[in-house]
């Protein structure tokens, strides 16, 4: 019997050792799974950290082109200068066409001032000029002249004669 007891005994030493053999895998498992994502982690960091104090450390430099070869550099010097002529040429010629306009505008407002009294000038010797002629063609009417022979002693049109004349049998 004693015998049956040990063989029992060891059948639950047995799966107690088992039991104890798994908890211990399962440790080591999971505390190696910690270390693997700790330790990559780790690595990503330190990556990501040396990715950043490289791109912190590097610097730009601030023109264009600046590490491209000498003659591109010479090339682009050039368009520099051509660019900053042009610029001040067009800058030139933008103040020209401004003093020019504001010339025109000046001589403009100078020619509506002088139409302006240039037109009332004309009103009043085309007031006088028209009394004139009427009392012309009135004296022409009454010495016994056609329209015609009216229009081509005074040079006036044949149809402002015919209204003179109108006129002064009317009036």
């Amino acid at each position: 019997m004693t015998w049956h007891l040990l063989i029992a005994m060891a059948d639950t030493q047995r799966a107690q050792y088992l039991a104890v053999a798994g908890f211990v895998m399962l440790g080591w498992v999971l505390a190696r799974r910690t270390l693997k994502a700790r330790k990559r982690v780790n690595t990503d960091t330190r990556v990501a950290k040396k990715e950043l104090d490289r791109i912190r450390s590097s610097k730009t430099p601030v023109l264009p082109l600046a590490d491209a070869p000498p003659e591109v550099q010479r090339w682009q010097v050039g368009m520099f200068d051509l660019q900053r002529e042009l610029k001040a040429e067009l800058d030139t010629r933008i103040v020209i066409v401004q003093t020019l306009l504001r010339q025109v505008d000046e001589s403009v407002r100078r020619l509506e001032k002088l139409q302006g009294v240039a037109d009332d000038q004309q009103t009043a010797v085309t007031e006088f000029d028209a009394g004139v002629r009427r009392s012309e063609v009135e004296s022409m009417v009454q010495a016994g002249h056609t329209a015609e022979e009216i229009a081509a002693a005074t040079g006036m049109p044949i149809g402002d004669v015919e209204i003179t004349i109108a006129t002064i049998r009317v009036g």
